[in-house]
């Protein structure tokens, strides 16, 4: 393919390293582009040939990227001319794919050119294969710098596939293309056109989803196999083994054997070695390669090794029964025995599957439990299992959506056990919608047991019904006489939950400091850490926050799929309230890729929307808008749970208001207050009359308010509904209070809006020196903001630097930020409920305003430009 024909396929998610190699080679400076084979860097070195070599005279670009034969001649009588060295003569560009192919007659005289400075040299190598010594020499004396092309990483992945299918992915499936093929560009291309191909690839209501593996399609394979390269058989032994048991601990036995084939495709980018929960562990970066060599080995062999991987992995006689590291690798060692034709014994078969579980494997728990029934003789009559059996089976077959079916076993299985109880519980409310009748199960179960851990399945049931009063007084009522006590265990956390969101963060304080939390069951410890977590972010304690999210990720194990995930949804808040966006974007990629599963402190839609309300204060808002639809996708399958219903509903504004829409925001913030405030949930309504308030109508946000009653002082609740009554009366120095106040808390971003509020109101008052000094504070906040600029509805104005031939109005701003995302005049002038003529109208003045001429170049403008920047004027 020449250069020119390449061009017109995009390049996408290489903006930082063309930056960096434009950069390099604008200073005259040789660049070597190295990565693993399928990264991507010829079209790179072809990408950047075009952008530094014009295409006058025709075929420049095509005649700088040179065959190795024709290098002698090239350099003899020069190539596409591109800028000017550190000399001021013009430079000659000579690419070259592969260079460490060259030979040494070559590499010699193009060495020797490069350090004369008449030849600017823009090469590409695969990551661990020995260059030429001329060219290696260059290196050394920095002569040609080195720019790494890696694999993509979940959101270059998700912007990948969104390019290439032409709608919204789904996070799971997103996920699974991810975990595949580590980010591989051509495996990731290769994968999508066959499960494109094969049908297991399509849309479904504006999402695309991936509904099987593509049945080994030839070409995904094919590819996969040939970017493994050249493998000798320890190499080949070692890709075997990690594609059969993937990650491994680096002192497992066969993996020891193997050491230095381990350190040999490690330099290549095969093999990645990462921290593991107790020292380095071993993957493969492309699964999907080691896929396809196991396909190709003979049966005999694979056999061999999955057995010998199970002896190696399975743990100790006598192990303690399911903690998680031994629980993972008996998951693995059982998993890998039945794939070699062996069937272990009824117990570890269902230990596993308590450990597929945990992890949400829940297919795979369902086959080993239904392994673990043929094992038994008669018992194999799954339709009447024993209690041992049917609960494991009915959890499998819930979380897989089979809900029904799950609610015909766990119903015979023995209700007296919390478990029991707990499943079919969640089972009934969760999967079935059945919640009368799940909390009529969880009062029976708390009649027979009072004092019991049904407890804790009874308050969350109530959570579910919105019943937070009921679930905080069950807190209270409980006697003292044992903090240990199960019920307490499980009670105690979730009333100090009710009671944060009841507006009484420092109640839920005083209830959760007296637990002596160390001798409590390992379930009812981590939900207290959660809980506190919670609970110091609702009162602007976030050092106590950040401690409670360290504690969690450091007792917690990662397999346990509902902890890991809490833990990256509270971290991913810590890192959104002090202004660091784009880090909490990539935990709750994360959280939102997982699968579903039984959980009172979150959902699936709420997690998809804080995803969605990071990348909107990310300023990446046309991401943020198509993954509402991914949101609503959620909510529209799931089980109504008011809470989280309702802070799904606050993102969604978040969302509407930075990407322009406010009418929708608005909405939205109306609908989620006037719930949460008839329902006693009064964090959830500030949360949303404060985002109202910020976004213009703070007048009406006060008078509701009015009805919720006082906050603790010096909690975030406290400086939220003050902020709510500054913006309504426009006071300008009690705005420059709360911004010290946010900023004293470290709640950077809104100390940053604060400052510009009262920036403005200090300007509309005529007081230009106290505005001058809010606009400085509000600047000095925001450079504590990495990524993280002020929403439009927020932004400062600087008059002494922006002529006003440049500013917007908000509805401008407004309606350019729709136009962006490629909505229709008409989609737009709905939305708005304003007509056609005049949305054309705004953006008649937009255009002329900014400087542009469509909308592919208005939203690159508004991407590069963040609103922050610009100049808002109102109408």
């Amino acid at each position: 393919m020449t250069a020119h024909a390449a061009a017109r396929r995009p390049v996408l998610n290489r903006e930082s390293e063309l930056a960096v190699i434009e950069g390099l080679a604008e200073r005259g400076r040789s660049v070597l582009l190295t990565g693993p084979p399928g990264a991507g860097r010829t079209r790179l070195l072809q990408e950047t040939l075009r952008r530094l070599c014009p295409p006058d005279p025709p075929g420049a670009a095509d005649r700088a990227v040179a065959a190795h034969h024709e290098l002698p001649g090239l350099l003899k009588r020069g190539t596409a001319a591109g800028p000017p060295g550190e000399s001021g003569h013009p430079l000659a560009v000579l690419g070259v794919d592969d260079i460490h192919q060259l030979a040494a007659a070559a590499a010699g005289p193009l060495a020797e050119a490069v350090r004369e400075g008449r030849v600017r040299l823009l090469a590409t190598v695969p990551a661990g294969l020995t260059l030429p010594a001329a060219v290696d020499a260059l290196g050394r004396d920095g002569l040609l710098r080195p720019v790494e092309v890696g694999a993509f990483d979940r959101a270059g992945t998700a912007r990948a596939l969104r390019a290439r299918l032409g709608g919204q992915v789904a996070s799971d499936t997103t996920a699974r293309f991810w975990d595949l093929t580590g980010g591989n560009p051509l495996l990731l291309t290769e994968l999508t056109e066959g499960a494109v191909g094969d049908g297991t690839l399509r849309p479904c209501r504006g999402l695309w989803h991936w509904n099987g593996p593509p049945g080994r399609p030839v070409r995904p394979d094919a590819t996969a196999r040939r970017l493994l390269g050249s493998l000798d058989p320890d190499e080949e032994q070692l890709v075997a083994v990690l594609s059969l048991a993937g990650p491994v601990p680096d002192d497992l036995p066969v993996v020891m054997e193997l050491g230095p084939a381990a350190e040999r495709l490690n330099r290549r980018g095969i093999v990645v070695a990462e921290p593991g929960e107790h020292g380095l562990r071993l993957r493969l970066g492309q699964p999907l390669s080691g896929h396809a060599l196991v396909a190709a080995l003979p049966a005999l062999t694979v056999r061999r090794l999955r057995l010998r991987l199970a002896d190696e992995l399975e743990p100790a006689p006598g192990a303690a029964r399911l903690p998680a590291d031994a629980g993972s690798g008996l998951l693995r060692a059982v998993c890998l025995r039945l794939d070699a034709g062996r069937r272990p014994a009824a117990g570890p078969l269902l230990d596993a599957a308590d450990a597929a579980l945990l992890s949400r494997e829940y297919a795979t728990a369902e086959r080993l439990v239904r392994a673990a029934l043929a094992t038994g003789g008669s018992a194999a009559d799954d339709r009447a299992p024993d209690g041992a059996v049917a609960l494991p089976l009915g959890r499998a077959l819930a979380g897989q959506g089979r809900c029904t079916e799950a609610e015909m076993l766990l119903a015979a299985a023995d209700d007296r056990t919390p478990d029991a109880v707990a499943a079919r519980v969640d089972n009934l409310a969760r999967g079935l919608g059945r919640t009368e009748e799940a909390a009529a199960l969880a009062d029976r179960a708390v009649l027979r047991a009072p004092r019991g851990s049904v407890r804790g399945t009874q308050s969350a049931v109530r959570l579910w019904q919105d019943r937070l009063d009921d679930v905080a007084r069950t807190g209270d009522a409980l006697p003292r006489e044992s903090y240990t006590a199960p019920a307490l265990q499980a009670c105690v956390p979730l009333a100090a939950f009710a009671r944060t969101e009841l507006g009484d963060a420092p109640a839920a304080y005083a209830m959760l400091e007296h637990c002596p939390v160390d001798g409590w069951q390992d379930d009812a410890r981590h939900a207290h850490r959660v809980v506190s977590a919670h609970a110091a972010l609702e009162s602007g304690d976030l050092a106590r926050a950040r401690d409670a999210v360290e504690r969690l990720r450091r007792a917690d194990p990662a397999r346990d799929v509902r902890r890991r995930i809490r833990a990256d949804v509270l971290q991913a808040r810590l890192l959104r309230v002090t202004g660091r966006a784009p880090e909490a974007v990539a935990l709750l990629r994360r959280a939102a890729s997982a699968p579903d599963g039984p959980d009172w402190f979150t959902t699936r839609a709420w997690i998809l929307a804080q995803l969605a309300g990071a990348l909107a204060e990310s300023d990446q808002r046309t991401e943020a808008v198509r993954t509402l639809i991914e949101v609503r996708e959620a909510v529209r399958h799931a089980v109504t749970y008011p809470l989280a219903d309702d802070w799904t509903g606050f993102e969604e504004a978040l969302v509407l208001g930075r990407s322009g829409d406010s009418p929708g925001a608005l909405g939205r913030c109306g609908e989620v207050a006037r719930r949460a405030a008839a329902a006693g949930r009064r964090t959830t309504a500030l949360a949303a009359l404060q985002l109202m308030a910020r976004l213009g109508p703070a007048d009406r946000a006060e008078t509701v308010l009015d009805t919720l009653g006082p906050f603790a002082p010096g909690t975030v609740a406290a400086l939220r509904a003050g902020h709510i009554r500054a913006l309504a009366r426009q006071d300008a120095g009690a705005l420059d209070d709360l911004a010290a106040g946010f900023a004293r808390l470290g709640m950077y971003p809104l100390a940053a809006e604060s400052a510009g509020q009262a920036h403005r109101a200090w300007e509309a008052a005529g007081r230009h020196r106290a505005g001058r000094d809010s606009r400085a504070r509000s600047r000095r906040h925001l450079t504590a903001c990495p990524g993280t600029p002020l929403p439009g509805w927020a932004a400062v104005v600087d008059r002494a630097s922006d002529p006003e031939g440049a500013v917007l109005t908000v509805r401008e701003h407004e309606v350019a930020t729709l136009a962006a995302t490629r909505m229709t005049n008409r989609e737009i002038a709905a939305r708005l409920t304003v007509s056609v003529r005049t949305i054309e109208n705004h953006l008649y003045r937009v255009y002329s305003k900014l400087g542009v001429t469509s909308r592919v170049v208005l939203g690159e403008h508004l991407g590069q430009r963040p609103f922050a920047s610009q100049t808002v004027r109102s109408s």
